[in-house]
């Protein structure tokens, strides 16, 4: 990607987001096209969140999901081909997309806008008279900012690099980063993981303290403080940082503890069942969305459901569904199974995590709303989750891992199954079992929340089988798939970026 055609795409972005607000240029002279106040960088950073659909396709690389061809109609369109290639590892998963991977490309434009934000908020001219809260208002925007940058540079990372390994990360090739404005026309080069994963940790440190000092009520689908530490405790597992995990983890859980409670569903014989479910309404999907933002253990979304179209709705033709193999990990008791996936009247397993929402249209396209919720989702389930893996990776740990594990499945299972099925004894576990039952924790946790792919690359990279439209394919033990391929067009505009091995 080169700098010119990032600073030709900034002018672009600019125009679009100071047209975007009803009423903005009415309100501006006509030849504003230029960032000068707290609300255009403030746009401008809303634009960079991308609510848009961009990455629906992370969860069918996974073990998690089934293409089920008998169910195909080919006379007409199916969305699930549209990521074909991506559910059969080509050797370029874009090969079936008509427009590509587009990823890569609109994860490095946001992360571009943030540096314009990060550049240049110290000197936007605020909307008020007092100096204070201008300065508050650019100090919080300019957190957000790298909160965002971090956000988008640990995605890209993990989907076009190899895997975090402490003890090669010095010399194993990351992804280009770039942190400047100029339109410089010179190549994009790869810097080490080490240098990656150490820009990631340095925004998220920066973020923090401006967004704690400088409160502003943006919602969930900005960054918080408390999001940036819960990030940053992601960051750290993935890195291997045991101590630095556990640390930010119970920060993050000392201000808010919440656990999206299940156990009053597990009563109701509508919800944990299995009756297959023949009619989509409030009625026969009752509950509210397990990752809505208005959610109390909720503290960050984006990325209004990409799953839509991969899963079909009820009216896309896509014959993707939730696999057996995901379905059949919840053991009895766990109320997750019903809450989140229930079979239809022909047998397959449908996803609902997101429960009902009410279907609308225009020119008979649906219009997908945050009623449909969210696929990149932070939430404080993550925390206990990071804890348990964290210390099960400590000599000492293991009993520590299993409490917070029990923490967490308590409310996940029906009251009266958790003693005899849900509850986990430390004696019973060596330290290689608790990680495979933690991983496991994570898969039934956090399935469809693009967690699998990232969780499968840097624990044991596994084979798995994917059927297709004619035939299967293999993704091998160690398979150097596990790292996705640059897109064609940016190896096209910057060769120095090199393809990743195959």
């Amino acid at each position: 990607m080169e700098k010119r055609y990032l600073y030709k795409f900034l002018f672009v972005c600019m125009c679009a987001v100071l047209g975007a607000c009803n009423g903005y240029l009415e309100e501006i002279p006509q030849n504003k096209q230029k960032l000068s106040t707290t609300d255009d960088y403030d746009q401008l950073l809303n634009n960079a969140y991308l609510t848009q659909a961009v990455l629906p396709y992370i969860d069918v690389l996974t073990d998690d999901m089934d293409y089920i061809v008998a169910d195909r109609r080919p006379n007409f369109a199916n969305s699930a081909d549209t990521y074909l290639g991506a559910h059969l590892w080509d050797n370029s998963i874009e090969t079936t997309m008509p427009n590509g991977d587009e990823v890569f490309a609109k994860f490095y434009n946001s992360a571009y806008n943030t540096n314009v934000v990060i550049d240049n908020i110290d000197e936007a001219v605020g909307a008020v008279l007092d100096m204070t809260e201008v300065e508050r208002t650019r100090k919080h925007i300019k957190g957000e900012a790298y909160a965002l940058r971090a956000f988008r540079y640990f995605y890209l990372v993990n989907m076009y690099a190899a895997p975090y390994d402490p003890a090669t990360c010095a010399t194993t090739p990351g992804i280009p980063v770039y942190l400047e404005t100029t339109a410089d026309d010179k190549a994009y080069r790869r810097v080490s993981l080490e240098k990656v994963y150490g820009q990631i940790v340095d925004d998220l440190k920066n973020a923090i303290p401006l967004l704690e000092e400088n409160l502003m009520e943006t919602g969930k689908t900005r960054f918080s403080a408390l999001a940036a530490k819960a990030l940053l405790a992601r960051v750290y597992l993935y890195m291997q940082e045991w101590d630095l995990a556990i640390g930010q983890a119970q920060e993050v859980i000392k201000s808010n503890s919440t656990l999206f409670d299940l156990r009053a569903a597990g009563e109701n014989s509508v919800i944990y069942t299995e009756a297959p479910i023949t009619e989509w309404s409030e009625e026969t999907i009752p509950g509210i969305g397990y990752l809505s933002e208005k959610n109390s253990n909720v503290l960050f979304v984006n990325g209004i459901n990409e799953l839509y179209m991969i899963f079909g709705g009820n009216t896309a033709q896509s014959v993707f569904y939730p696999s057996e193999t995901l379905y059949n990990t919840y053991e009895k008791g766990d109320v997750r199974k019903y809450y989140f996936m229930r079979r239809n009247s022909k047998g397959r397993v449908r996803y609902m995590k997101n429960r009902y929402y009410a279907e609308t249209y225009l020119n008979f396209v649906p219009q997908i709303t945050s009623d449909y919720g969210y696929s990149r989702v932070i939430r404080t389930e993550e925390m206990y989750l990071i804890l348990a893996e964290a210390y099960a990776h400590k000599p000492d740990g293991l009993s520590a891992a299993v409490e917070y594990l029990n923490t967490l499945r308590e409310v996940k299972f029906r009251a009266e199954d958790f003693e005899t099925y849900g509850r986990l004894h430390a004696e019973n576990f060596t330290q290689q079992s608790l990680l495979e039952t933690i991983w496991n924790e994570r898969r039934r946790e956090f399935c469809f929340e693009e967690h699998r792919w990232f969780d499968l690359r840097r624990t044991t990279r596994p084979s798995i089988v994917h059927s297709g439209l004619n035939g299967s394919a293999t993704l091998q033990k160690d398979d150097p798939r596990y790292v996705l391929q640059i897109p064609q067009r940016e190896l096209n505009v910057n060769p120095e970026i090199g393809a990743n091995p195959r």
